[in-house]
């Protein structure tokens, strides 16, 4: 951390609690869902990840349960010795199928499945072209790796085809995007991709953290929602702690590319084996995924009254396609006003600020969920709208 960031930081946490604007680790009472317990009074969620509304789903809390007695709490090593439970072999053959490839497997989190791929198969020798836009994780997981990424503008072919061009003799490349955006919520123009991908013999990476179980007919992702054959696409990244309320990442590639990384990928050798409470929990949630398809609808529908809601009340919400809907703020500390002016109106929306988004671009980033009802959202964009002119249009 430089001297600088440090310092501004600090600033902005004592603003924070000077003006009593801080809303960030909020403590939930009792567990998450559309509506939680903060600071003693009911709550109502409008910026979860758990956008089909499976936490506290009966089925996966039993399933979680019945792992815990059967197999413990914990697996007593990492994956590649004593840590490997049947459950693990279970969970990765259905996140096989689930994707549409041949191998998967399952690690203690998205941030480490990203960084086991990008480090064990790349290196500075590497050229890694990323979307500028790309998550932390992949940025970090660059870092780790000694590789200097090309960037390309956000969601542009055409300057992603620019790059590849200009290194066409490189012998290894890989392209690097995400199926839905985490900021702003709109997604990678896929088919254009493939096509540069597959013109100039690179490799693709798709970062499905946001898409798993929102994008296509039956949530398969950024690839079904296109009509494209997933077997066309080199690796997929994904969480299990959003669309599925439990913990960890996955990685999904063809079986030679997922041994070699169990064997070459430091965060499955060297981290904590997925407990078996998380492992059963993912496993049911994709049960549940393709038998409540209404859920997905459900989704759906809430979003797109939002977006209605938040439109129609003159709200900027950038070029979101999905339910991660991003409300401009322009700086910090207008953000913070409005997610605490929310706050005492009974909603969660949070803010997210520099460093994680440019300087004055602040926003606050809201989820669409199949759990919330259709009376709370409209509240919500009321309550929003009148905040919104009062901070934003005033500032």
């Amino acid at each position: 951390m430089t001297t600088a960031l440090a310092h501004r930081w600090f600033e902005l946490l004592k603003l924070g609690a000077d003006e009593d604007i801080y809303t960030f680790q909020e403590v939930i009472k009792g567990k998450s869902g559309p509506k939680v317990n903060i600071r003693d009074k009911p709550v109502y969620m409008m910026s979860s990840y758990d956008y089909l509304g499976l936490i506290g789903h009966p089925e996966i809390e039993s399933a979680a349960i019945d792992a815990i007695h059967e197999y413990g709490t914990g697996t007593g090593g990492v994956r590649l010795l004593t840590g490997t439970n049947v459950l693990h072999h279970h969970l990765e053959k259905s996140l096989s199928r689930f994707m549409g490839t041949e191998s998967s497997m399952v690690l203690s989190s998205g941030y480490m499945a990203n960084l086991a791929v990008i480090a064990g198969l790349f290196s500075k020798n590497d050229l890694v072209i990323a979307d500028e836009r790309i998550h932390r994780s992949i940025v970090d997981a660059l870092k780790v790796a000694g590789i200097q990424p090309e960037p390309f503008r956000h969601n542009d072919p055409l300057s992603l085809k620019s790059v590849l061009e200009k290194n066409d003799r490189v012998k290894r490349k890989l392209i690097l995007v995400e199926g839905v955006y985490s900021m702003d919520g709109d997604i990678c123009p896929l088919p254009e991709i493939l096509a540069l991908k597959e013109a100039y013999r690179a490799f693709l990476m798709v970062d499905e953290a946001h898409s798993l179980g929102v994008l296509g007919k039956t949530g398969r992702g950024v690839a079904e929602h296109f009509g494209i054959d997933p077997g066309r696409i080199d690796l997929f990244t994904g969480s299990l702690s959003k669309a599925i309320p439990a913990n960890g990442g996955f990685v999904s590639a063809k079986e030679e590319v997922i041994l070699y990384l169990k064997h070459g990928g430091a965060p499955y050798m060297f981290s904590a084996a997925l407990s078996p409470a998380n492992s059963a929990a993912a496993l049911k949630s994709l049960e549940i995924i393709d038998k409540e398809t209404w859920r997905l609808n459900k989704l759906w529908q809430n979003t797109s009254r939002m977006m209605t809601g938040l439109r129609k009340g003159g709200i900027l919400t950038g070029s979101t396609q999905s339910p991660i809907i991003p409300v401009s703020c322009g700086k910090n500390e207008d953000a913070a006003k409005l997610s605490k002016g929310l706050l005492d109106q009974g909603f969660l929306a949070t803010a997210v600020i520099y460093p994680a988004v440019p300087l004055n671009s602040a926003i606050l980033r809201l989820c669409g969920t199949a759990a919330q009802s259709a009376d709370r959202i409209d509240q919500f964009a009321e309550a929003l709208e009148e905040l919104y002119t009062t901070v934003i249009k005033q500032s």
